[in-house]
């Protein structure tokens, strides 16, 4: 322990080096920690120091357009990094270099308020003292992954990076989400960063800077402590759901080629088979290369996904009354039991906001198709006494819909997607790791099929027991554990937003009044 300390007391005494560094370099230093702490490089541990060098730069900055302009270059490079994918996406997809190139600065540089909005706050913050400064910091970070949360049911967002899914791998350190959602994990991860810039920032000896940075410690201590109190008294499941994971691996842009129609309902017909006996049969996301409201189709559908001894639940588009995308419950003779329409759609991908205004000055934006979103309450499907909570893709990085489903009675939750859209980038990856919170954040497993990967289970603790590789062509047969009770997160999760928008506000309030 004393080498430790002495190490920790010698790197707080070399911070005065940090005077000589120029300030603009610290928010790009934010920026690469984040990636690198972001699946799939996955040095999840650097993000527990990741916004120590904005923190830093923000104590130490004179004025509020310097920090807004700390905040946006910060926020620009971290999204250009952890977005990179949509680049690759669109090429892939026939768009023009320099239309790909535009759409991910464009996109990176609008999702940069978040860290300019942080900035001030954190800016203004000052006024209400130093010592006091990383918690509430670090409670305007809750807030405002929070707010974008609940700015994209508003309104339009894109609630894509969250600073906690970077501990998705540390099993111990996610249980608090069960009871704070991600929300509380980024919460902690930036009080740490926050402590150490405000040690480092401050006058005095060594020792002085070490206790202002120890609370961040004691922090990573009591999660560890609460993680592993949590994992170990685990319950034993009520019941197990036997399941086959589909993973067809077709190409995302063969998939509406009429010439590779067959080869595609081949490609399922045998995956399906191959499910066997299992109670459920999870196809991913738009898997079948056609409308699912077309008799063809339907008839296909029928001899495909029965007869069975178990159901499947198959994703596809549909008509309907109006355009969905869905996830239908096929009963074991190939008749559609149940079905469910995907509530939250992907802007630009699924729908075009301000539709009517864009599209008079961006010619293709008026020609893009559009889906309808499904009712916000819809029946949970329900197979053999069990309540499966849907969602589909981009669905998975909405914590309430989850809470919700789980609060109506969800004993567990499926997850259909079609990743192949991001090639092998980091977006399967990133995707993923969400499914892992969502589990703990509501004490439920998580049966996910994706067309290429990453496919498999998660159970209630965020333990990833089975996956398939990207790519990867597969049906992995798994055991779903069931779990009766509910999650502290799910009852009572608000009530922590509340009170951080309380607290924040009365400080936020008092420093503009000082």
């Amino acid at each position: 322990m004393m080498p430790l300390r002495r190490h920790i007391l010698t790197g707080l005494s070399q911070s005065t080096m940090l005077k000589k560094i120029p300030p603009i370099v610290f928010p790009p230093l934010t920026s690469l920690l984040i990636v690198l702490a972001y699946p799939k490089v996955d040095l999840g541990w650097l993000a527990w120091v990741a916004l120590g060098p904005l923190c830093y730069f923000l104590i130490k900055t004179k004025t509020l357009k310097a920090a807004a302009g700390g905040g946006l270059l910060c926020g620009f490079l971290t999204y250009l990094g952890l977005l990179y994918w949509i680049y690759p996406t669109m090429r892939a997809g026939g768009v023009t270099p320099a239309v790909s190139a535009l759409g991910l600065v464009l996109l990176a540089l609008v999702l940069s308020l978040e860290l300019v909005l942080i900035s001030l706050y954190g800016f203004a913050l000052k006024r209400a003292g130093t010592r006091v400064w990383p918690y509430m910091f670090a409670l305007g970070w809750f807030l405002l992954e929070y707010g974008k949360v609940w700015l994209s049911f508003k309104a339009v967002w894109f609630p894509w990076f969250m600073l906690g899914y970077t501990q998705w791998a540390y099993t111990p350190l996610i249980q608090i989400a069960s009871v704070t959602g991600v929300y509380g994990l980024s919460a902690a991860l930036c009080l740490c960063g926050a402590l150490s810039a405000s040690a480092a920032a401050a006058e005095g000896k060594p020792l002085k800077k070490f206790l202002l940075f120890s609370p961040a410690l004691l922090v990573l201590a009591g999660l560890w402590a609460f993680g592993r109190a949590e994992l170990a008294r685990a319950a034993a499941p009520v019941k197990y759901l036997d399941a086959a994971l589909l993973q067809p691996s077709i190409d995302q842009y063969a998939k509406w080629d009429a010439a590779q129609a067959d080869s595609i309902k081949k490609t399922m017909e045998e995956l399906s088979r191959r499910a066997g006996n299992a109670e459920l049969a999870l196809w991913p996301e738009n898997a079948l290369p056609c409308w699912i409201d077309e008799p063809a189709c339907a008839n296909w559908l029928k001899a495909a996904a029965g007869p069975r001894a178990g159901a499947s639940i198959v994703g596809s588009i549909s008509k309907g009354a109006g355009k969905h995308v869905s996830a239908f419950l096929v009963d074991g003779k190939g008749a559609v039991a149940a079905s469910y329409d995907k509530r939250q759609l992907v802007p630009f991908g699924e729908y075009v906001p301000l539709r009517e205004f864009l599209g008079r000055y961006i010619e293709p934006v008026a020609a893009l198709g559009e889906f309808q979103p499904g009712a916000p309450a819809q029946p949970l499907l329900e197979l053999r006494g069990l309540k499966l909570g849907a969602a589909i893709c981009y669905e998975a990085i909405f914590p309430p819909l989850f809470t919700g489903d789980a609060a109506a009675g969800a004993d567990l939750f499926v997850n259909i997607t079609n990743d192949g859209w991001y090639l092998d980038t980091s977006a399967p990856y990133q995707h993923f790791a969400a499914n892992i919170f969502r589990a703990v954040e509501t004490r439920r497993a998580v049966l996910r099929a994706a067309n290429n990967g990453i496919s498999g289970l998660v159970d209630p603790w965020g333990r990833v027991l089975a996956s398939t590789a990207l790519n990867e062509r597969a049906v992995l047969q798994v055991k779903a554990p069931v779990y009766s009770g509910q999650s502290w997160f799910t009852l009572y999760g608000n009530w922590f937003a509340l009170a951080a928008l309380l607290a924040v506000g009365a400080f936020l309030l008092a420093a503009l009044l000082a």
